[in-house]
């Protein structure tokens, strides 16, 4: 009993007596209250254990997703690479996308607020621990806002970041709103009704997506100067975009900032992002590039004045290469009030390259280290002369787009037309990419980013899809060059219908691509042999709304790409590309419960080219997703 009290109580009874010493030198107290509650309850101390804690946080808010995601191939006819696995059952989403995302947000006072987001991801590859290391796409953000009379401040740090600057300098492509819809991205939300998504496409042209939408990601810091004096706002950034930097322990960064001015409707702002990256341990070995731009808007009457010049140039070694031009101008009015039309001149020259931009290099290859080794990769996907949708940019090349919109009673209509030409003969390829089974496609390769992969070792996987090289032969012996200057022309509709059928909605969606490229100038798009390459592509959706929380989707999908023989030609039957491919899916939207979704997806393919024996496959995929938001 002695040591109880001497080890447990009488240390109790001093802590008890030191607390109430402190609450007597703060509050007076009538002698009658002398007794620890009563002292306690009049001071709200009770040491490391109030009874009643101060307000800390004025407001606390959790929310975010969850997704799950789950696919089964099963591909009788396929690539060598899956001969001995012709039945696969994947869960998850094979890129660098989160499982489980937290937002947590709150304010410590009226103008001061911070948040973080938390990333939770499980691949369950079976490589253990290693595999929870998925570079700028997982960790913890953290930002925080102070508002003051001067303006509105914001800090982002660590974790990921999706931000934008300007389509030269870091921002992601955003195009004209003319794709399929079928397949749902990991970005697409749950909308508190169904049909939101393909009423709002069918409206708007386009449909509501997160943060990720068009924005490129960051990790680092960024500083933020909003509603500054004068329509003065800025930005700071210093850190690693995730195709510079990484898992790489090598010093390497990139940074850059934006200082805009607002008058009226119309601003003006000058915008730079520049990187720095040492391929080797020793620090020797450097690459990099600058990018600065003056990006405006303009309201001149009835027409709309948007466009962005700079200019750009690279790094390597100790050798800093000459600057190139680089001019984005888009004029746009609504012609008679009913005819929307935007015409947009660019011109890229092929010394401007960006990582983290929103067009695509096909001029230069630059390496970066893996994982702090002396090996490298390329970190820019060398495309070469690439074919492209209307609206996506690609450097060394200069041409012009004309797109617009016409509504004839419930029938929308949107018309794209592009001619482009390269300013240098760089490249003696071309690629493209096969859009109707451009998911389950890239599905063949997990994980990795690979390039010069497939039967012919020309085919290189990028997010969700796949793009095919195919080589010119009319090239010069001596520098492999092509001879000739190459063309681009394309044609893009996209037609959309909304109506009922016993008394339920109905959605009917037709995207048609028709482009070509060639070695000389054409106004059109060229549909004879006088095109090196064509490509061909329709997509028909219909969307049917069963009641509120069903609706049928089905797509019927059909691609022609056919070479001329100026291209490659296989060493068997002698003959350039001739490639057929179709694909007919359905499934359903199921609204389980208020911010809860199923979505899934039947996919059947069938694809090949009679010129090359080995490029086919033929088989089917299923895809069900849930996606919760709280």
């Amino acid at each position: 009993m002695k040591r109880l009290i001497q080890y447990f109580l009488f240390p109790a009874l001093v802590i008890s007596a030191n607390l109430c010493l402190r609450a007597q030198e703060t509050v007076s107290l009538p002698a009658k209250d002398s007794s620890y509650n009563q002292i306690c309850a009049l001071t709200g101390e009770s040491g490391n254990f109030p009874k009643k804690a101060q307000e800390a946080l004025q407001q606390l808010t959790i929310n975010g997703y969850y997704r799950f995601v789950t696919n089964y191939r099963h591909l009788p006819l396929s690539y060598a690479n899956l001969e001995n696995n012709k039945n696969n059952i994947f869960v998850g989403d094979d890129s660098q996308i989160p499982q489980l995302m937290l937002n947590i947000s709150g304010s410590v006072a009226k103008n001061t607020s911070f948040g973080t987001d938390l990333y939770m991801w499980a691949p369950m590859t079976g490589q253990g621990q290693s595999e929870n290391v998925k570079g700028l796409n997982l960790g913890i953000s953290l930002y925080g806002t102070y508002s003051s009379p001067y303006g509105d401040f914001t800090i982002r740090t660590g974790g990921i970041n999706w931000y934008s600057l300007s389509p030269f300098t870091f921002q992601a492509n955003k195009g004209y709103d003319r794709y399929s819809i079928f397949e749902r991205n990991p970005w697409d939300p749950n909308t508190k009704s169904l049909d939101t998504r393909y009423n709002t496409f069918y409206n708007l042209g386009a449909i509501n997506q997160d943060e990720r939408w068009g924005q490129q990601a960051f990790q680092g810091l960024i500083v933020e100067g909003n509603n500054l004096p004068n329509g003065f706002s800025g930005v700071l950034m210093y850190g690693k975009t995730q195709l510079n930097g990484g898992l790489s322990p090598l010093p390497n960064n990139s940074y850059g900032g934006k200082l805009k001015k607002e008058y009226k409707s119309n601003s003006i702002s000058f915008n730079s992002f520049n990187n720095t990256t040492f391929t080797d341990s020793l620090q020797s070995r450097r690459i990099g590039f600058n990018v600065s731009s003056i990006e405006f808007k303009n309201k001149i009457g009835r027409f709309l004045l948007r466009g962005e010049i700079g200019a750009g140039r690279t790094i390597e070694q100790e050798q800093t290469n000459d600057w190139g031009e680089a001019a984005s101008i888009k004029i746009s009015s609504d012609i008679a009030r009913k005819f929307p039309t935007e015409v947009h001149l660019y011109r890229i020259s092929p010394k401007v390259i960006n990582n983290s931009a929103a067009f695509i290099n096909s001029s230069f290859l630059q390496a970066t280290p893996v994982n702090g080794t002396d090996n490298t990769r390329p970190v820019l996907p060398l495309v070469a002369s690439a074919m492209v949708p209307i609206g996506q940019l690609v450097n060394n090349r200069q041409g012009i787009d004309v797109n617009s919109q016409l509504n004839i009673g419930k029938v929308k209509t949107s018309f794209g037309y592009s001619s482009g030409v390269e300013l240098e003969k760089l490249s003696s390829k071309i690629t493209y990419s096969h859009p109707i089974n451009s998911l389950a496609l890239s599905h063949f390769w997990r994980w990795d980013f690979p390039g010069n992969v497939g039967p012919y070792n020309n085919l290189s996987k990028i997010y969700r899809t796949v793009y095919e090289t195919v080589n010119l032969t009319e090239i010069d012996p001596v520098t492999a060059l092509p001879v000739h200057k190459k063309y681009f022309n394309s044609i893009e509709l996209n037609m959309k219908l909304k109506g009922e059928v016993f008394k339920k909605d109905y959605y009917i969606y037709y995207l048609g691509q028709y482009s070509s490229a060639q070695n000389h100038l054409s106004p059109i798009t060229v549909f004879t042999e006088k095109a090196l390459l064509r490509t061909y592509y329709h997509q028909l959706e219909l969307y049917y709304k069963l009641n509120n929380r069903l609706i049928w989707t089905n797509y019927l999908g059909f691609e022609r790409i056919i070479a001329n023989y100026s291209t490659e030609t296989d060493l068997v039957s002698h003959r350039p590309k001739n490639q057929t491919g179709y694909s007919v899916a359905t499934g359903f939207d199921i609204l389980m419960s208020k911010g809860a979704g199923l979505y899934i997806r039947q996919r059947w393919m069938d694809y090949k080219d009679s010129s090359f024996e080995n490029d086919k496959y033929k088989g089917f995929e299923t895809t069900v997703e849930i996606k919760i938001f709280f």
